[in-house]
């Protein structure tokens, strides 16, 4: 629990701060580093929902005063809800957030809100320059929860995690209001967005409260405005209000065409795994392997070698049929003595470890074994002459303690909910809906929250409402 809140206290930073706490004057290309760094990195959204949120994105972008940032629009596959900013115009929204929202002015407040801390400069006006590269650990760690959270705050620092401050937010708040006139929406979806967040946000801790679990609240995006923040609508009236004969825009069909069959909650389709990850489906185990190494699947063998060509490792799967991993060394593959033999233990599995003496002038070469259930999965490292045999020898070491059983539970394939919209009857009942579409135990107040009902209320006869299923 204690590392879910330090996710959500970074990631509030991330959003308070907008384009990040690097000067992009200080970093050249900083921003498209990172950027490259979370696209290979993270799960992206792709066709019409990615297309529809750059299309609003840049239709706020085409209505900035005095700036000539170029701006990127991505939407990150992950059911949290956060959105922030790198340096040099790159902007992300996470699919979570989006399934909130009802209408297109109120994405367009979300991004505009971003595009507000980067046109404003935050990042450099808040004297953060000082973390450097730093910052990107942090970022992924949050994108991709890693393991290593302690590594990672210690990297940020206690300033970095502290965020802008309430007026920035606001000043972030006014430009982005302005930029939603310019753009013809309407203003007053930057107070919607808080009102539909807050409601998520009293929605978790009832949840919480009835688990007895700790809060777990919503920490980024306008985190730091009341439900009823007078000073927040005093900024947003600054921008303009349309005469009553022109409508600002809502464009509710155009978003509701675009967020329909969109993935509510985890997405059990995304191909998560890491470039350097091989997973194993069949057999339930997978190996990492070093990033900048290229393996290959040749049954029965798994081959990978190093960037420079001259380290290798082949993995054979074997079955098993002595007691001990040193004895199949013996006995099976017929190894008489290794050096510097070694039992050790890994996610509950026997393995056995050392070198096999080179021949021809070459270096030992790492051979390990390791049982998991009949089978015996052997490594074999191979390592050319003249190669740094104290780093592939450290590789070898890491792709073999990296072997790992998969549970077949988290194998199974699993469908997605997805979101649908359909026209409410007289009859229609929010309580209704979740018996039928065999929610779980807080159905009925998710499809409040993403229909904007949240906590009572029931949708009127032909208005379009959101389903999951």
């Amino acid at each position: 629990m204690i590392y879910r809140n330090l996710i959500f206290t970074l990631l509030l930073s991330l959003s308070l701060t907008g384009p990040s706490a690097v000067s992009a004057k200080d970093t050249p290309n900083t921003g498209k580093e990172m950027h490259e760094e979370i696209i290979a990195t993270m799960p992206l959204v792709k066709g019409k929902l990615a297309e529809y949120v750059n299309q609003v994105g840049q239709r706020i972008a085409r209505h900035l005063d005095n700036t000539d940032e170029t701006f990127t629009f991505t939407v990150i596959d992950q059911p949290d809800i956060n959105a922030f900013a790198l340096p040099d115009g790159y902007v992300y929204i996470n699919r979570g957030l989006i399934t909130y929202m009802n209408t297109e002015a109120q994405l367009a407040a979300v991004l505009a809100h971003e595009v507000g801390h980067v046109t404003a400069s935050h990042h450099a006006r808040g004297k953060r320059a000082q973390i450097g590269s730093n910052l990107m650990a942090g970022v992924l760690a949050i994108l991709t929860r890693s393991a290593d959270v302690g590594e990672a705050s210690a990297l940020w620092g206690t300033s970095l995690v502290s965020g802008y401050g309430r007026n920035m937010e606001l000043e972030a708040d006014e430009l982005g209001s302005q930029y939603l006139f310019n753009s013809g929406y309407d203003p007053q979806a930057m107070i919607e967005v808080i009102s539909l967040l807050k409601d998520h946000e009293r929605f978790e801790k009832k949840r919480a409260q009835e688990s007895g679990k700790e809060v777990q609240t919503y920490h980024g995006l306008f985190s730091t405005h009341p439900r009823n923040d007078k000073r927040l609508r005093e900024v947003v009236s600054k921008s303009g209000s349309f005469p009553k004969a022109i409508d600002a825009e809502q464009n509710i069909t155009p978003f509701r065409v675009a967020t329909e069959g969109m993935i509510w909650g985890k997405n059990f389709e995304v191909g998560a795994l890491p470039k350097n990850v091989y997973q194993n489906k069949n057999l339930a185990f997978q190996v990492y392997f070093p990033k900048e190494w290229n393996f290959s699947e040749k049954t029965p063998l798994i081959q990978a070698e190093n960037k420079l060509k001259n380290a290798r490792i082949d993995i054979t799967i074997m079955a098993r049929s002595v007691s001990v991993p040193e004895n199949f060394i013996k006995n099976n593959l017929k190894i008489p003595i290794i050096k510097k033999s070694e039992a050790f233990t890994q996610s509950r599995l026997k393995g056995h470890t050392g070198f096999v003496p080179g021949e021809n002038g070459l270096p030992d070469q790492r051979l390990a074994v390791i049982y998991y259930g009949r089978r015996a999965y052997v490594f074999r490292g191979k390592i050319d002459s003249g190669a740094d045999e104290a780093q592939a020898n450290s590789d070898f070491l890491n792709i073999i303690k990296s072997f790992r059983p998969i549970s077949k539970r988290s194998l199974i394939e699993r469908k997605p909910k997805t979101i649908h919209y359909v026209k409410a009857t007289e009859n229609t009942r929010f309580s209704r809906l979740a018996r039928h579409l065999k929610l779980n135990k807080y159905g009925e107040d998710e499809l409040r929250i993403i229909n904007n009902y949240y906590p009572a209320g029931e949708p009127k006869p032909g208005e379009w409402i959101k389903l999951i299923r």
